[in-house]
Order: C-alpha cells, then structure tokens, then sequence
C-alpha cells in the first residue's frame, strides 16, 4: 500500500491487564485492524531520504530519496539501494539482473511455482522491478486512469487468480493511499476514503483465501515504502517520511497480536522465501532477516 502512514492505522488492543496502548485517530480500516490483531507488526525508519533540514534525526548518508522507486525496490528485492540502484522514481542505475525481485528467485529456485504480480503503477513492471520470470504480470495505469479506478481492477485481477487458478505466490499493489497524500496530505477525508477502499479491497482477497477451503497455510505480508509529510510529499528525511511498517499474518495460525522488533522493508524477501521453504543463498546478498511467526510472540505491548 503505497504512501500509507503507519499512524493512520488502528491499533489494535493490548491483552487483557496488558499495558494500554497511546491513544490515536486512525482512519477506520477493519481488515488491516484484524490483521494487527491476529499477526504481528511493528515499524522501522528507512535508511535513507535525502537531506532537507527539516529531520535532526535524519540518515546520516542519503543513499535515495524516500519514494517509490527506491521504496517498492527494497521490498522486491531484499536490498537496499546501495545495491538494487534505484535512487529515485527515475529508476537511473537500476540493477535488477544482479538484484531480482523474490518473486523471480522463487520461480527460479522451484520451477513450477505459480506467481502473480498485479499493480497499478505500471513503472513496477516497465522499469523490471518485477521481472520477467513473474509466471503473470497484470498491470493497470493508475497516473493516467486514476488510483481509485485502477487498484479496483488490480483486485478484482488478483481475487479471480485466487478464485479460479492456484497461486503459490501473489504481490498486489495499490497505490491510492499516496495519491491521496500528494492531493490533500494524510491527514485529509481523502486520504481516509482512500485507505478504506484499499482496506476492503485486501479483505476481497482475504474472502477469497478464505474460500479455497482447508489443507493451506497462507502467509500475509502488508508494507508501505514510505510515509507522508502531513500536508503530503515525500522524499526527504524527516520521521514522517522515512517510517514504514510490517504487518505479518499467518492465517490458519493462532491469534497472536504480537508486535515485531523493527522489521524493514528488506525483510520481506528473505520471510516470503523462507515460507516457501526456499533457502537464501548467501551469495544473493540479501540484506534483510527472515521475519519470526506471529505465532511465536517477539515481544511484550508496550
């Protein structure tokens, strides 16, 4: 989801006689809310975001600025963009051929492995973030057709691969949330619409997991690539901008409701090849760690 600030979610509640958590005003997203709830998540502050003055408690070396480029790349391909390349939306100095996303490693790795991809920022499939050994590739225009329109279609793509085919491995983007943060800031009725559609459409495919009956354990990963200045834009180095967050379910598993020491976005790839069961080979030079099962509690409330 992209552009999502992680204060603009609902937290969950804290066990009973646990600590009480600070009080917020999330926008309203009941499925995201379950997933906290029942999975485990927690927040880091990405590495980079180029220096603006405005963060005392900035990088201390910009390797990008925080946007989209960098950001989806991270997720995609373990590394950060020392190493993937990519520094900005222009995608300059790109190095997916050494650096592919897990979606290609795991295909490689296992043939035979049925993987998706759908998104509606087309740059994530024409700049070859997500390359070309993605089994399906789908992607709609959300600068030209809008954000609203084009995440629609991005899940009604991926509830039907879930309903009709067999996917082992599915990423879906949506992309609303930020165009909302550029218009009127996150904090805005916009960017709270924007967050509720998203919201419903992860729980389109949550139903539609749900629906393939039992004999599956299905792994759920939610992520941001940067945050938002409150009256919208990003790519500097302030708080605000460079926190991001992991929310990590396993449905099937038992409720856990745990939070996770500073996952990054570059733990990502290593957690969704390790749920395959796809050993990381060192050479890769991954630089993320493979994420702890919510079932398995990683800390206190606090």
């Amino acid at each position: 989801m992209d552009g999502l600030r992680h204060d603009r979610l609902p937290l969950p509640q804290p066990p009973a006689g646990g600590t009480p958590i600070s009080h917020r005003s999330p926008a309203h997203a009941p499925v995201l809310h379950g997933l906290m709830a029942t999975g485990a998540h927690g927040t880091s502050l990405l590495p980079y975001g180029e220096a603006d003055g405005q963060a005392p408690d900035g990088p201390s070396t910009s390797m990008a600025y925080t946007d989209s480029g960098p950001g989806w790349s991270s997720v995609l391909t373990g590394v950060w963009p020392d190493r993937h390349g990519v520094t900005g939306n222009d995608f300059a100095g790109a190095d997916f051929t050494r650096h592919p996303d897990f979606l290609s490693r795991a295909a490689v790795a296992r043939p035979g492995l049925r993987t998706a991809a759908a998104v509606s920022w087309p740059e994530l499939v024409h700049r070859g973030v997500l390359g070309p050994a993605v089994g399906r590739r789908v992607h709609y225009d959300g600068e030209s057709d809008g954000y609203a329109t084009a995440d629609d279609l991005v899940a009604r793509a991926a509830a039907r691969w879930l309903t009709e085919h067999d996917p082992d491995l599915l990423f879906v983007y949506f992309g609303a949330t930020d165009e909302a943060g550029h218009a009127t800031g996150p904090l805005s009725p916009a960017y709270d619409h924007a967050l509720l559609a998203q919201d419903t459409h992860l729980g389109r495919l949550l139903a539609a997991i749900d629906a393939r009956g039992s004999g599956e354990r299905w792994t759920v990963l939610v992520t941001t690539d940067h945050g938002h200045l409150d009256a919208g834009g990003h790519g500097g180095d302030t708080r605000a901008e460079r926190e991001v967050f992991v929310i990590l379910a396993e449905l099937g598993g038992p409720a856990a409701g745990t939070l996770l020491d500073t996952p990054r976005l570059v733990d990502i790839a290593p957690t969704v090849l390790d749920r395959l069961g796809i050993p990381v080979d060192p050479a890769w030079g991954l630089a993320g760690r493979v994420l702890p099962s919510p079932t398995t509690p990683t800390s206190e409330w606090s």
